[in-house]
């Protein structure tokens, strides 16, 4: 019983990939494209990422890598992909992060009571399953929201653009010009500086020279 229980939920967690992911699966007699090699390292920031965040699939992994490796397999290959898009929002995109991270504990929670129900179709996990599919819902308004408003903000700094390349030929170029015009200047005094700075100091004698950084070692 334990072990069709791991069979039904890794068929049920690939059925429910999103979209994009069941999208990347080779059609039925399409040739099969060659799967990277999962690294050791890759397999155990998989394995510290669900231990953290869903303890429960952690669980379920390791009964499955010694009852179905096949299976266990398939699964941490679906699981690197998940883990790592999410973990690369993690320095890029804090408030992105969160929000994909929650949605991952929700799909997969929702996977592991669909597989428990499709054993036992008791009323207690379909509630459970409702709540999650209205979290996930609600979850998935707010990230259309935010990229909605991201993207507005996008189009508004291209709208911009386009004003002030719509502006006349000649101010065009006048503005630019000036703007070039301060950073070459700016640029040329700096390397002036620097270069009157190294011709005084060769012209102090060497003495001399040793004779200050005595002084300033051995002051206080």
């Amino acid at each position: 019983m334990l072990l069709q229980f791991f069979t039904v939920l890794m068929m049920l967690c690939l059925a429910l990939l999103p979209a994009p992911a069941r999208a990347q699966q080779p059609a039925h007699g399409s040739a099969a494209v060659p799967r990277p090699v999962i690294s050791e390292q890759e397999r155990a920031d998989v394995q510290k990422f669900v231990t953290e965040h869903h303890p429960e699939l952690a669980t379920l992994l390791t009964q499955l890598q010694k009852s179905r490796p096949a299976e266990y397999e398939r699964a941490i290959r679906e699981l690197v992909t998940q883990t790592q898009a999410i973990l690369r929002l993690k320095e890029r995109s804090p408030a992105r992060y969160e929000s994909q991270l929650t949605a991952w504990k929700v799909d997969s929670q929702i996977r592991i009571l669909m597989a428990r129900w499709s054993r036992k179709n008791d009323a207690e996990t379909e509630a459970r399953v409702r709540s999650l599919i209205a979290e996930r819902q609600l979850l998935r308004r707010e990230q259309v929201t935010a990229e909605k408003q991201r993207l507005s903000e996008q189009l508004q700094k291209l709208n911009d653009q386009l004003q002030d390349l719509d502006q006349p030929e000649p101010q065009r170029v006048q503005t630019e010009w000036e703007q070039l015009s301060r950073r070459a200047a700016t640029a040329a005094k700096l390397a002036e500086k620097q270069k009157s700075g190294r011709t005084a100091a060769s012209q102090i004698p060497a003495g001399k020279v040793k004779q200050q950084k005595s002084e300033a070692a051995t002051k206080p």
